[in-house]
């Protein structure tokens, strides 16, 4: 019988693909990569739909074969697929792909975020323009958002209708907010105005200074319906006013 260091490089060596070894452990190889990959369809669904089953599984398990998991845990397995994804030759035929990965990306990461506060829009009745001009917003802790210079957004959101016929959107630039609200992730189509107040409140700014940016970045875009979606869409946790 093998002494215990013996039987650990053997267990590390068949799962690494090195050395046929014991016929339990390459087993148990085989079982840990078909649970990555059925981990990484669950965390991609709609990577997994547009690609189909075949093709799916194929990429899955190169990517598993090029990054393995670091963790037992894969409910968040797959962090670095969108990259991966982008490096890949399907990405020539499909340009989108990539950022679609990603907006399925920020879904697991919204779903599995922590609890915090919702800031009420009603809450703001009481606040002064002057004050809430002043104030710093934070992001709720679930919120995530991004830019795509492929309608990647508008893609993503059609795969969730089965009963959608056919997919053609208008092939521009798009940004996407996914949060989540009473335990249920939401993501909505946003555009460029909606993503840098966002950008610039995460980053610090107040609110005055992320509308200013946004108007002069965007000068045709409604800056107040631009907040009066963000907030109603839950995206924002806290309201700290400076000065008052």
């Amino acid at each position: 019988m093998p002494d215990l260091a013996t039987f650990q490089r053997d267990f590390v060596a068949t799962l690494d693909g090195r050395r046929a070894g014991n016929p339990l452990l390459a087993v148990y190889r085989n079982t840990s990569f078909r649970g990555a990959t059925d981990a990484l369809a669950d965390n991609y669904p709609t990577i997994a739909m547009i690609l189909g089953d075949d093709v799916f599984v194929a990429l899955a398990s190169d990517f598993v074969t090029d990054l393995p998991p670091d963790s037992p845990v894969l409910a968040a397995y797959g962090a670095g697929f969108a990259d991966w994804l982008e490096a890949q030759p399907i990405a020539r035929t499909l340009p989108y792909l990539s950022g679609v990965a990603q907006i399925d990306r920020l879904r697991t990461e919204a779903h599995l975020a922590p609890e915090g506060e919702m800031l009420d829009p009603a809450a703001l009745a009481s606040v002064s323009a002057e004050q809430w001009s002043n104030s710093a917003a934070a992001v709720h802790p679930a919120t995530r958002f991004g830019w795509f210079t492929f309608p990647a957004p508008s893609i993503w959101l059609a795969h969730l209708d089965p009963y959608a016929a056919e997919i053609a959107p208008e092939w521009r630039a798009e940004g996407v907010l996914v949060t989540r609200r009473d335990g249920a992730v939401i993501a909505q189509r946003i555009g460029a105005a909606e993503h840098r107040i966002l950008f610039g409140l995460r980053l610090g700014e107040t609110v005055g200074q992320a509308a200013t940016a946004a108007a002069g970045l965007y000068p045709g875009s409604d800056i107040t319906a631009a907040f009066r979606d963000i907030l109603a869409a839950g995206a924002l946790s806290s309201l700290k006013t400076k000065g008052f």
